[in-house]
């Protein structure tokens, strides 16, 4: 196809599938609901930690690895809703950012780890 036959020479324009589009857009409200899940989850583990960690006595150390938790939760939250109102506009304006540009999920895996083995070092920590 030589560049006077590509539709953008000819003015032809291509519409975009609405079935496909709104498939795309419910897939990214999935993948929100999911980071809001998770969050959740790490939520209530903190909660359950911070409430439970010494057989029902409230510590500073069940306090802090709980709060630590909690936090982490709430910064996956707000990292989820910014990007699922990224990928939003990404979707409304055609332009997708796809592969190592897009390693906020690995990061967040990463920081979910850290954060559960250093509540657990500090309970671990302050039952000695």
């Amino acid at each position: 196809m030589t560049s006077a036959d590509s539709p953008e020479v000819r003015g032809m324009t291509h519409e975009v599938d609405s079935s496909s589009r709104a498939r795309d857009h419910m897939a990214n409200e999935r993948t929100h609901l999911a980071w809001l899940r998770t969050s959740a989850n790490v939520m209530v583990v903190g909660l359950a930690m911070a409430r439970f960690a010494d057989k029902g006595s409230v510590t500073i150390a069940s306090v802090a690895a709980g709060g630590l938790l909690i936090l982490i939760g709430a910064v996956g939250v707000l990292y989820g809703t910014a990007r699922y109102r990224s990928v939003n506009h990404q979707l409304d304006s055609g332009e997708f950012v796809t592969g190592g540009r897009a390693f906020g999920p690995t990061v967040g895996a990463f920081v979910l780890l850290v954060g559960l083995v250093a509540s657990m070092t500090i309970l671990l920590v302050a039952a000695r």
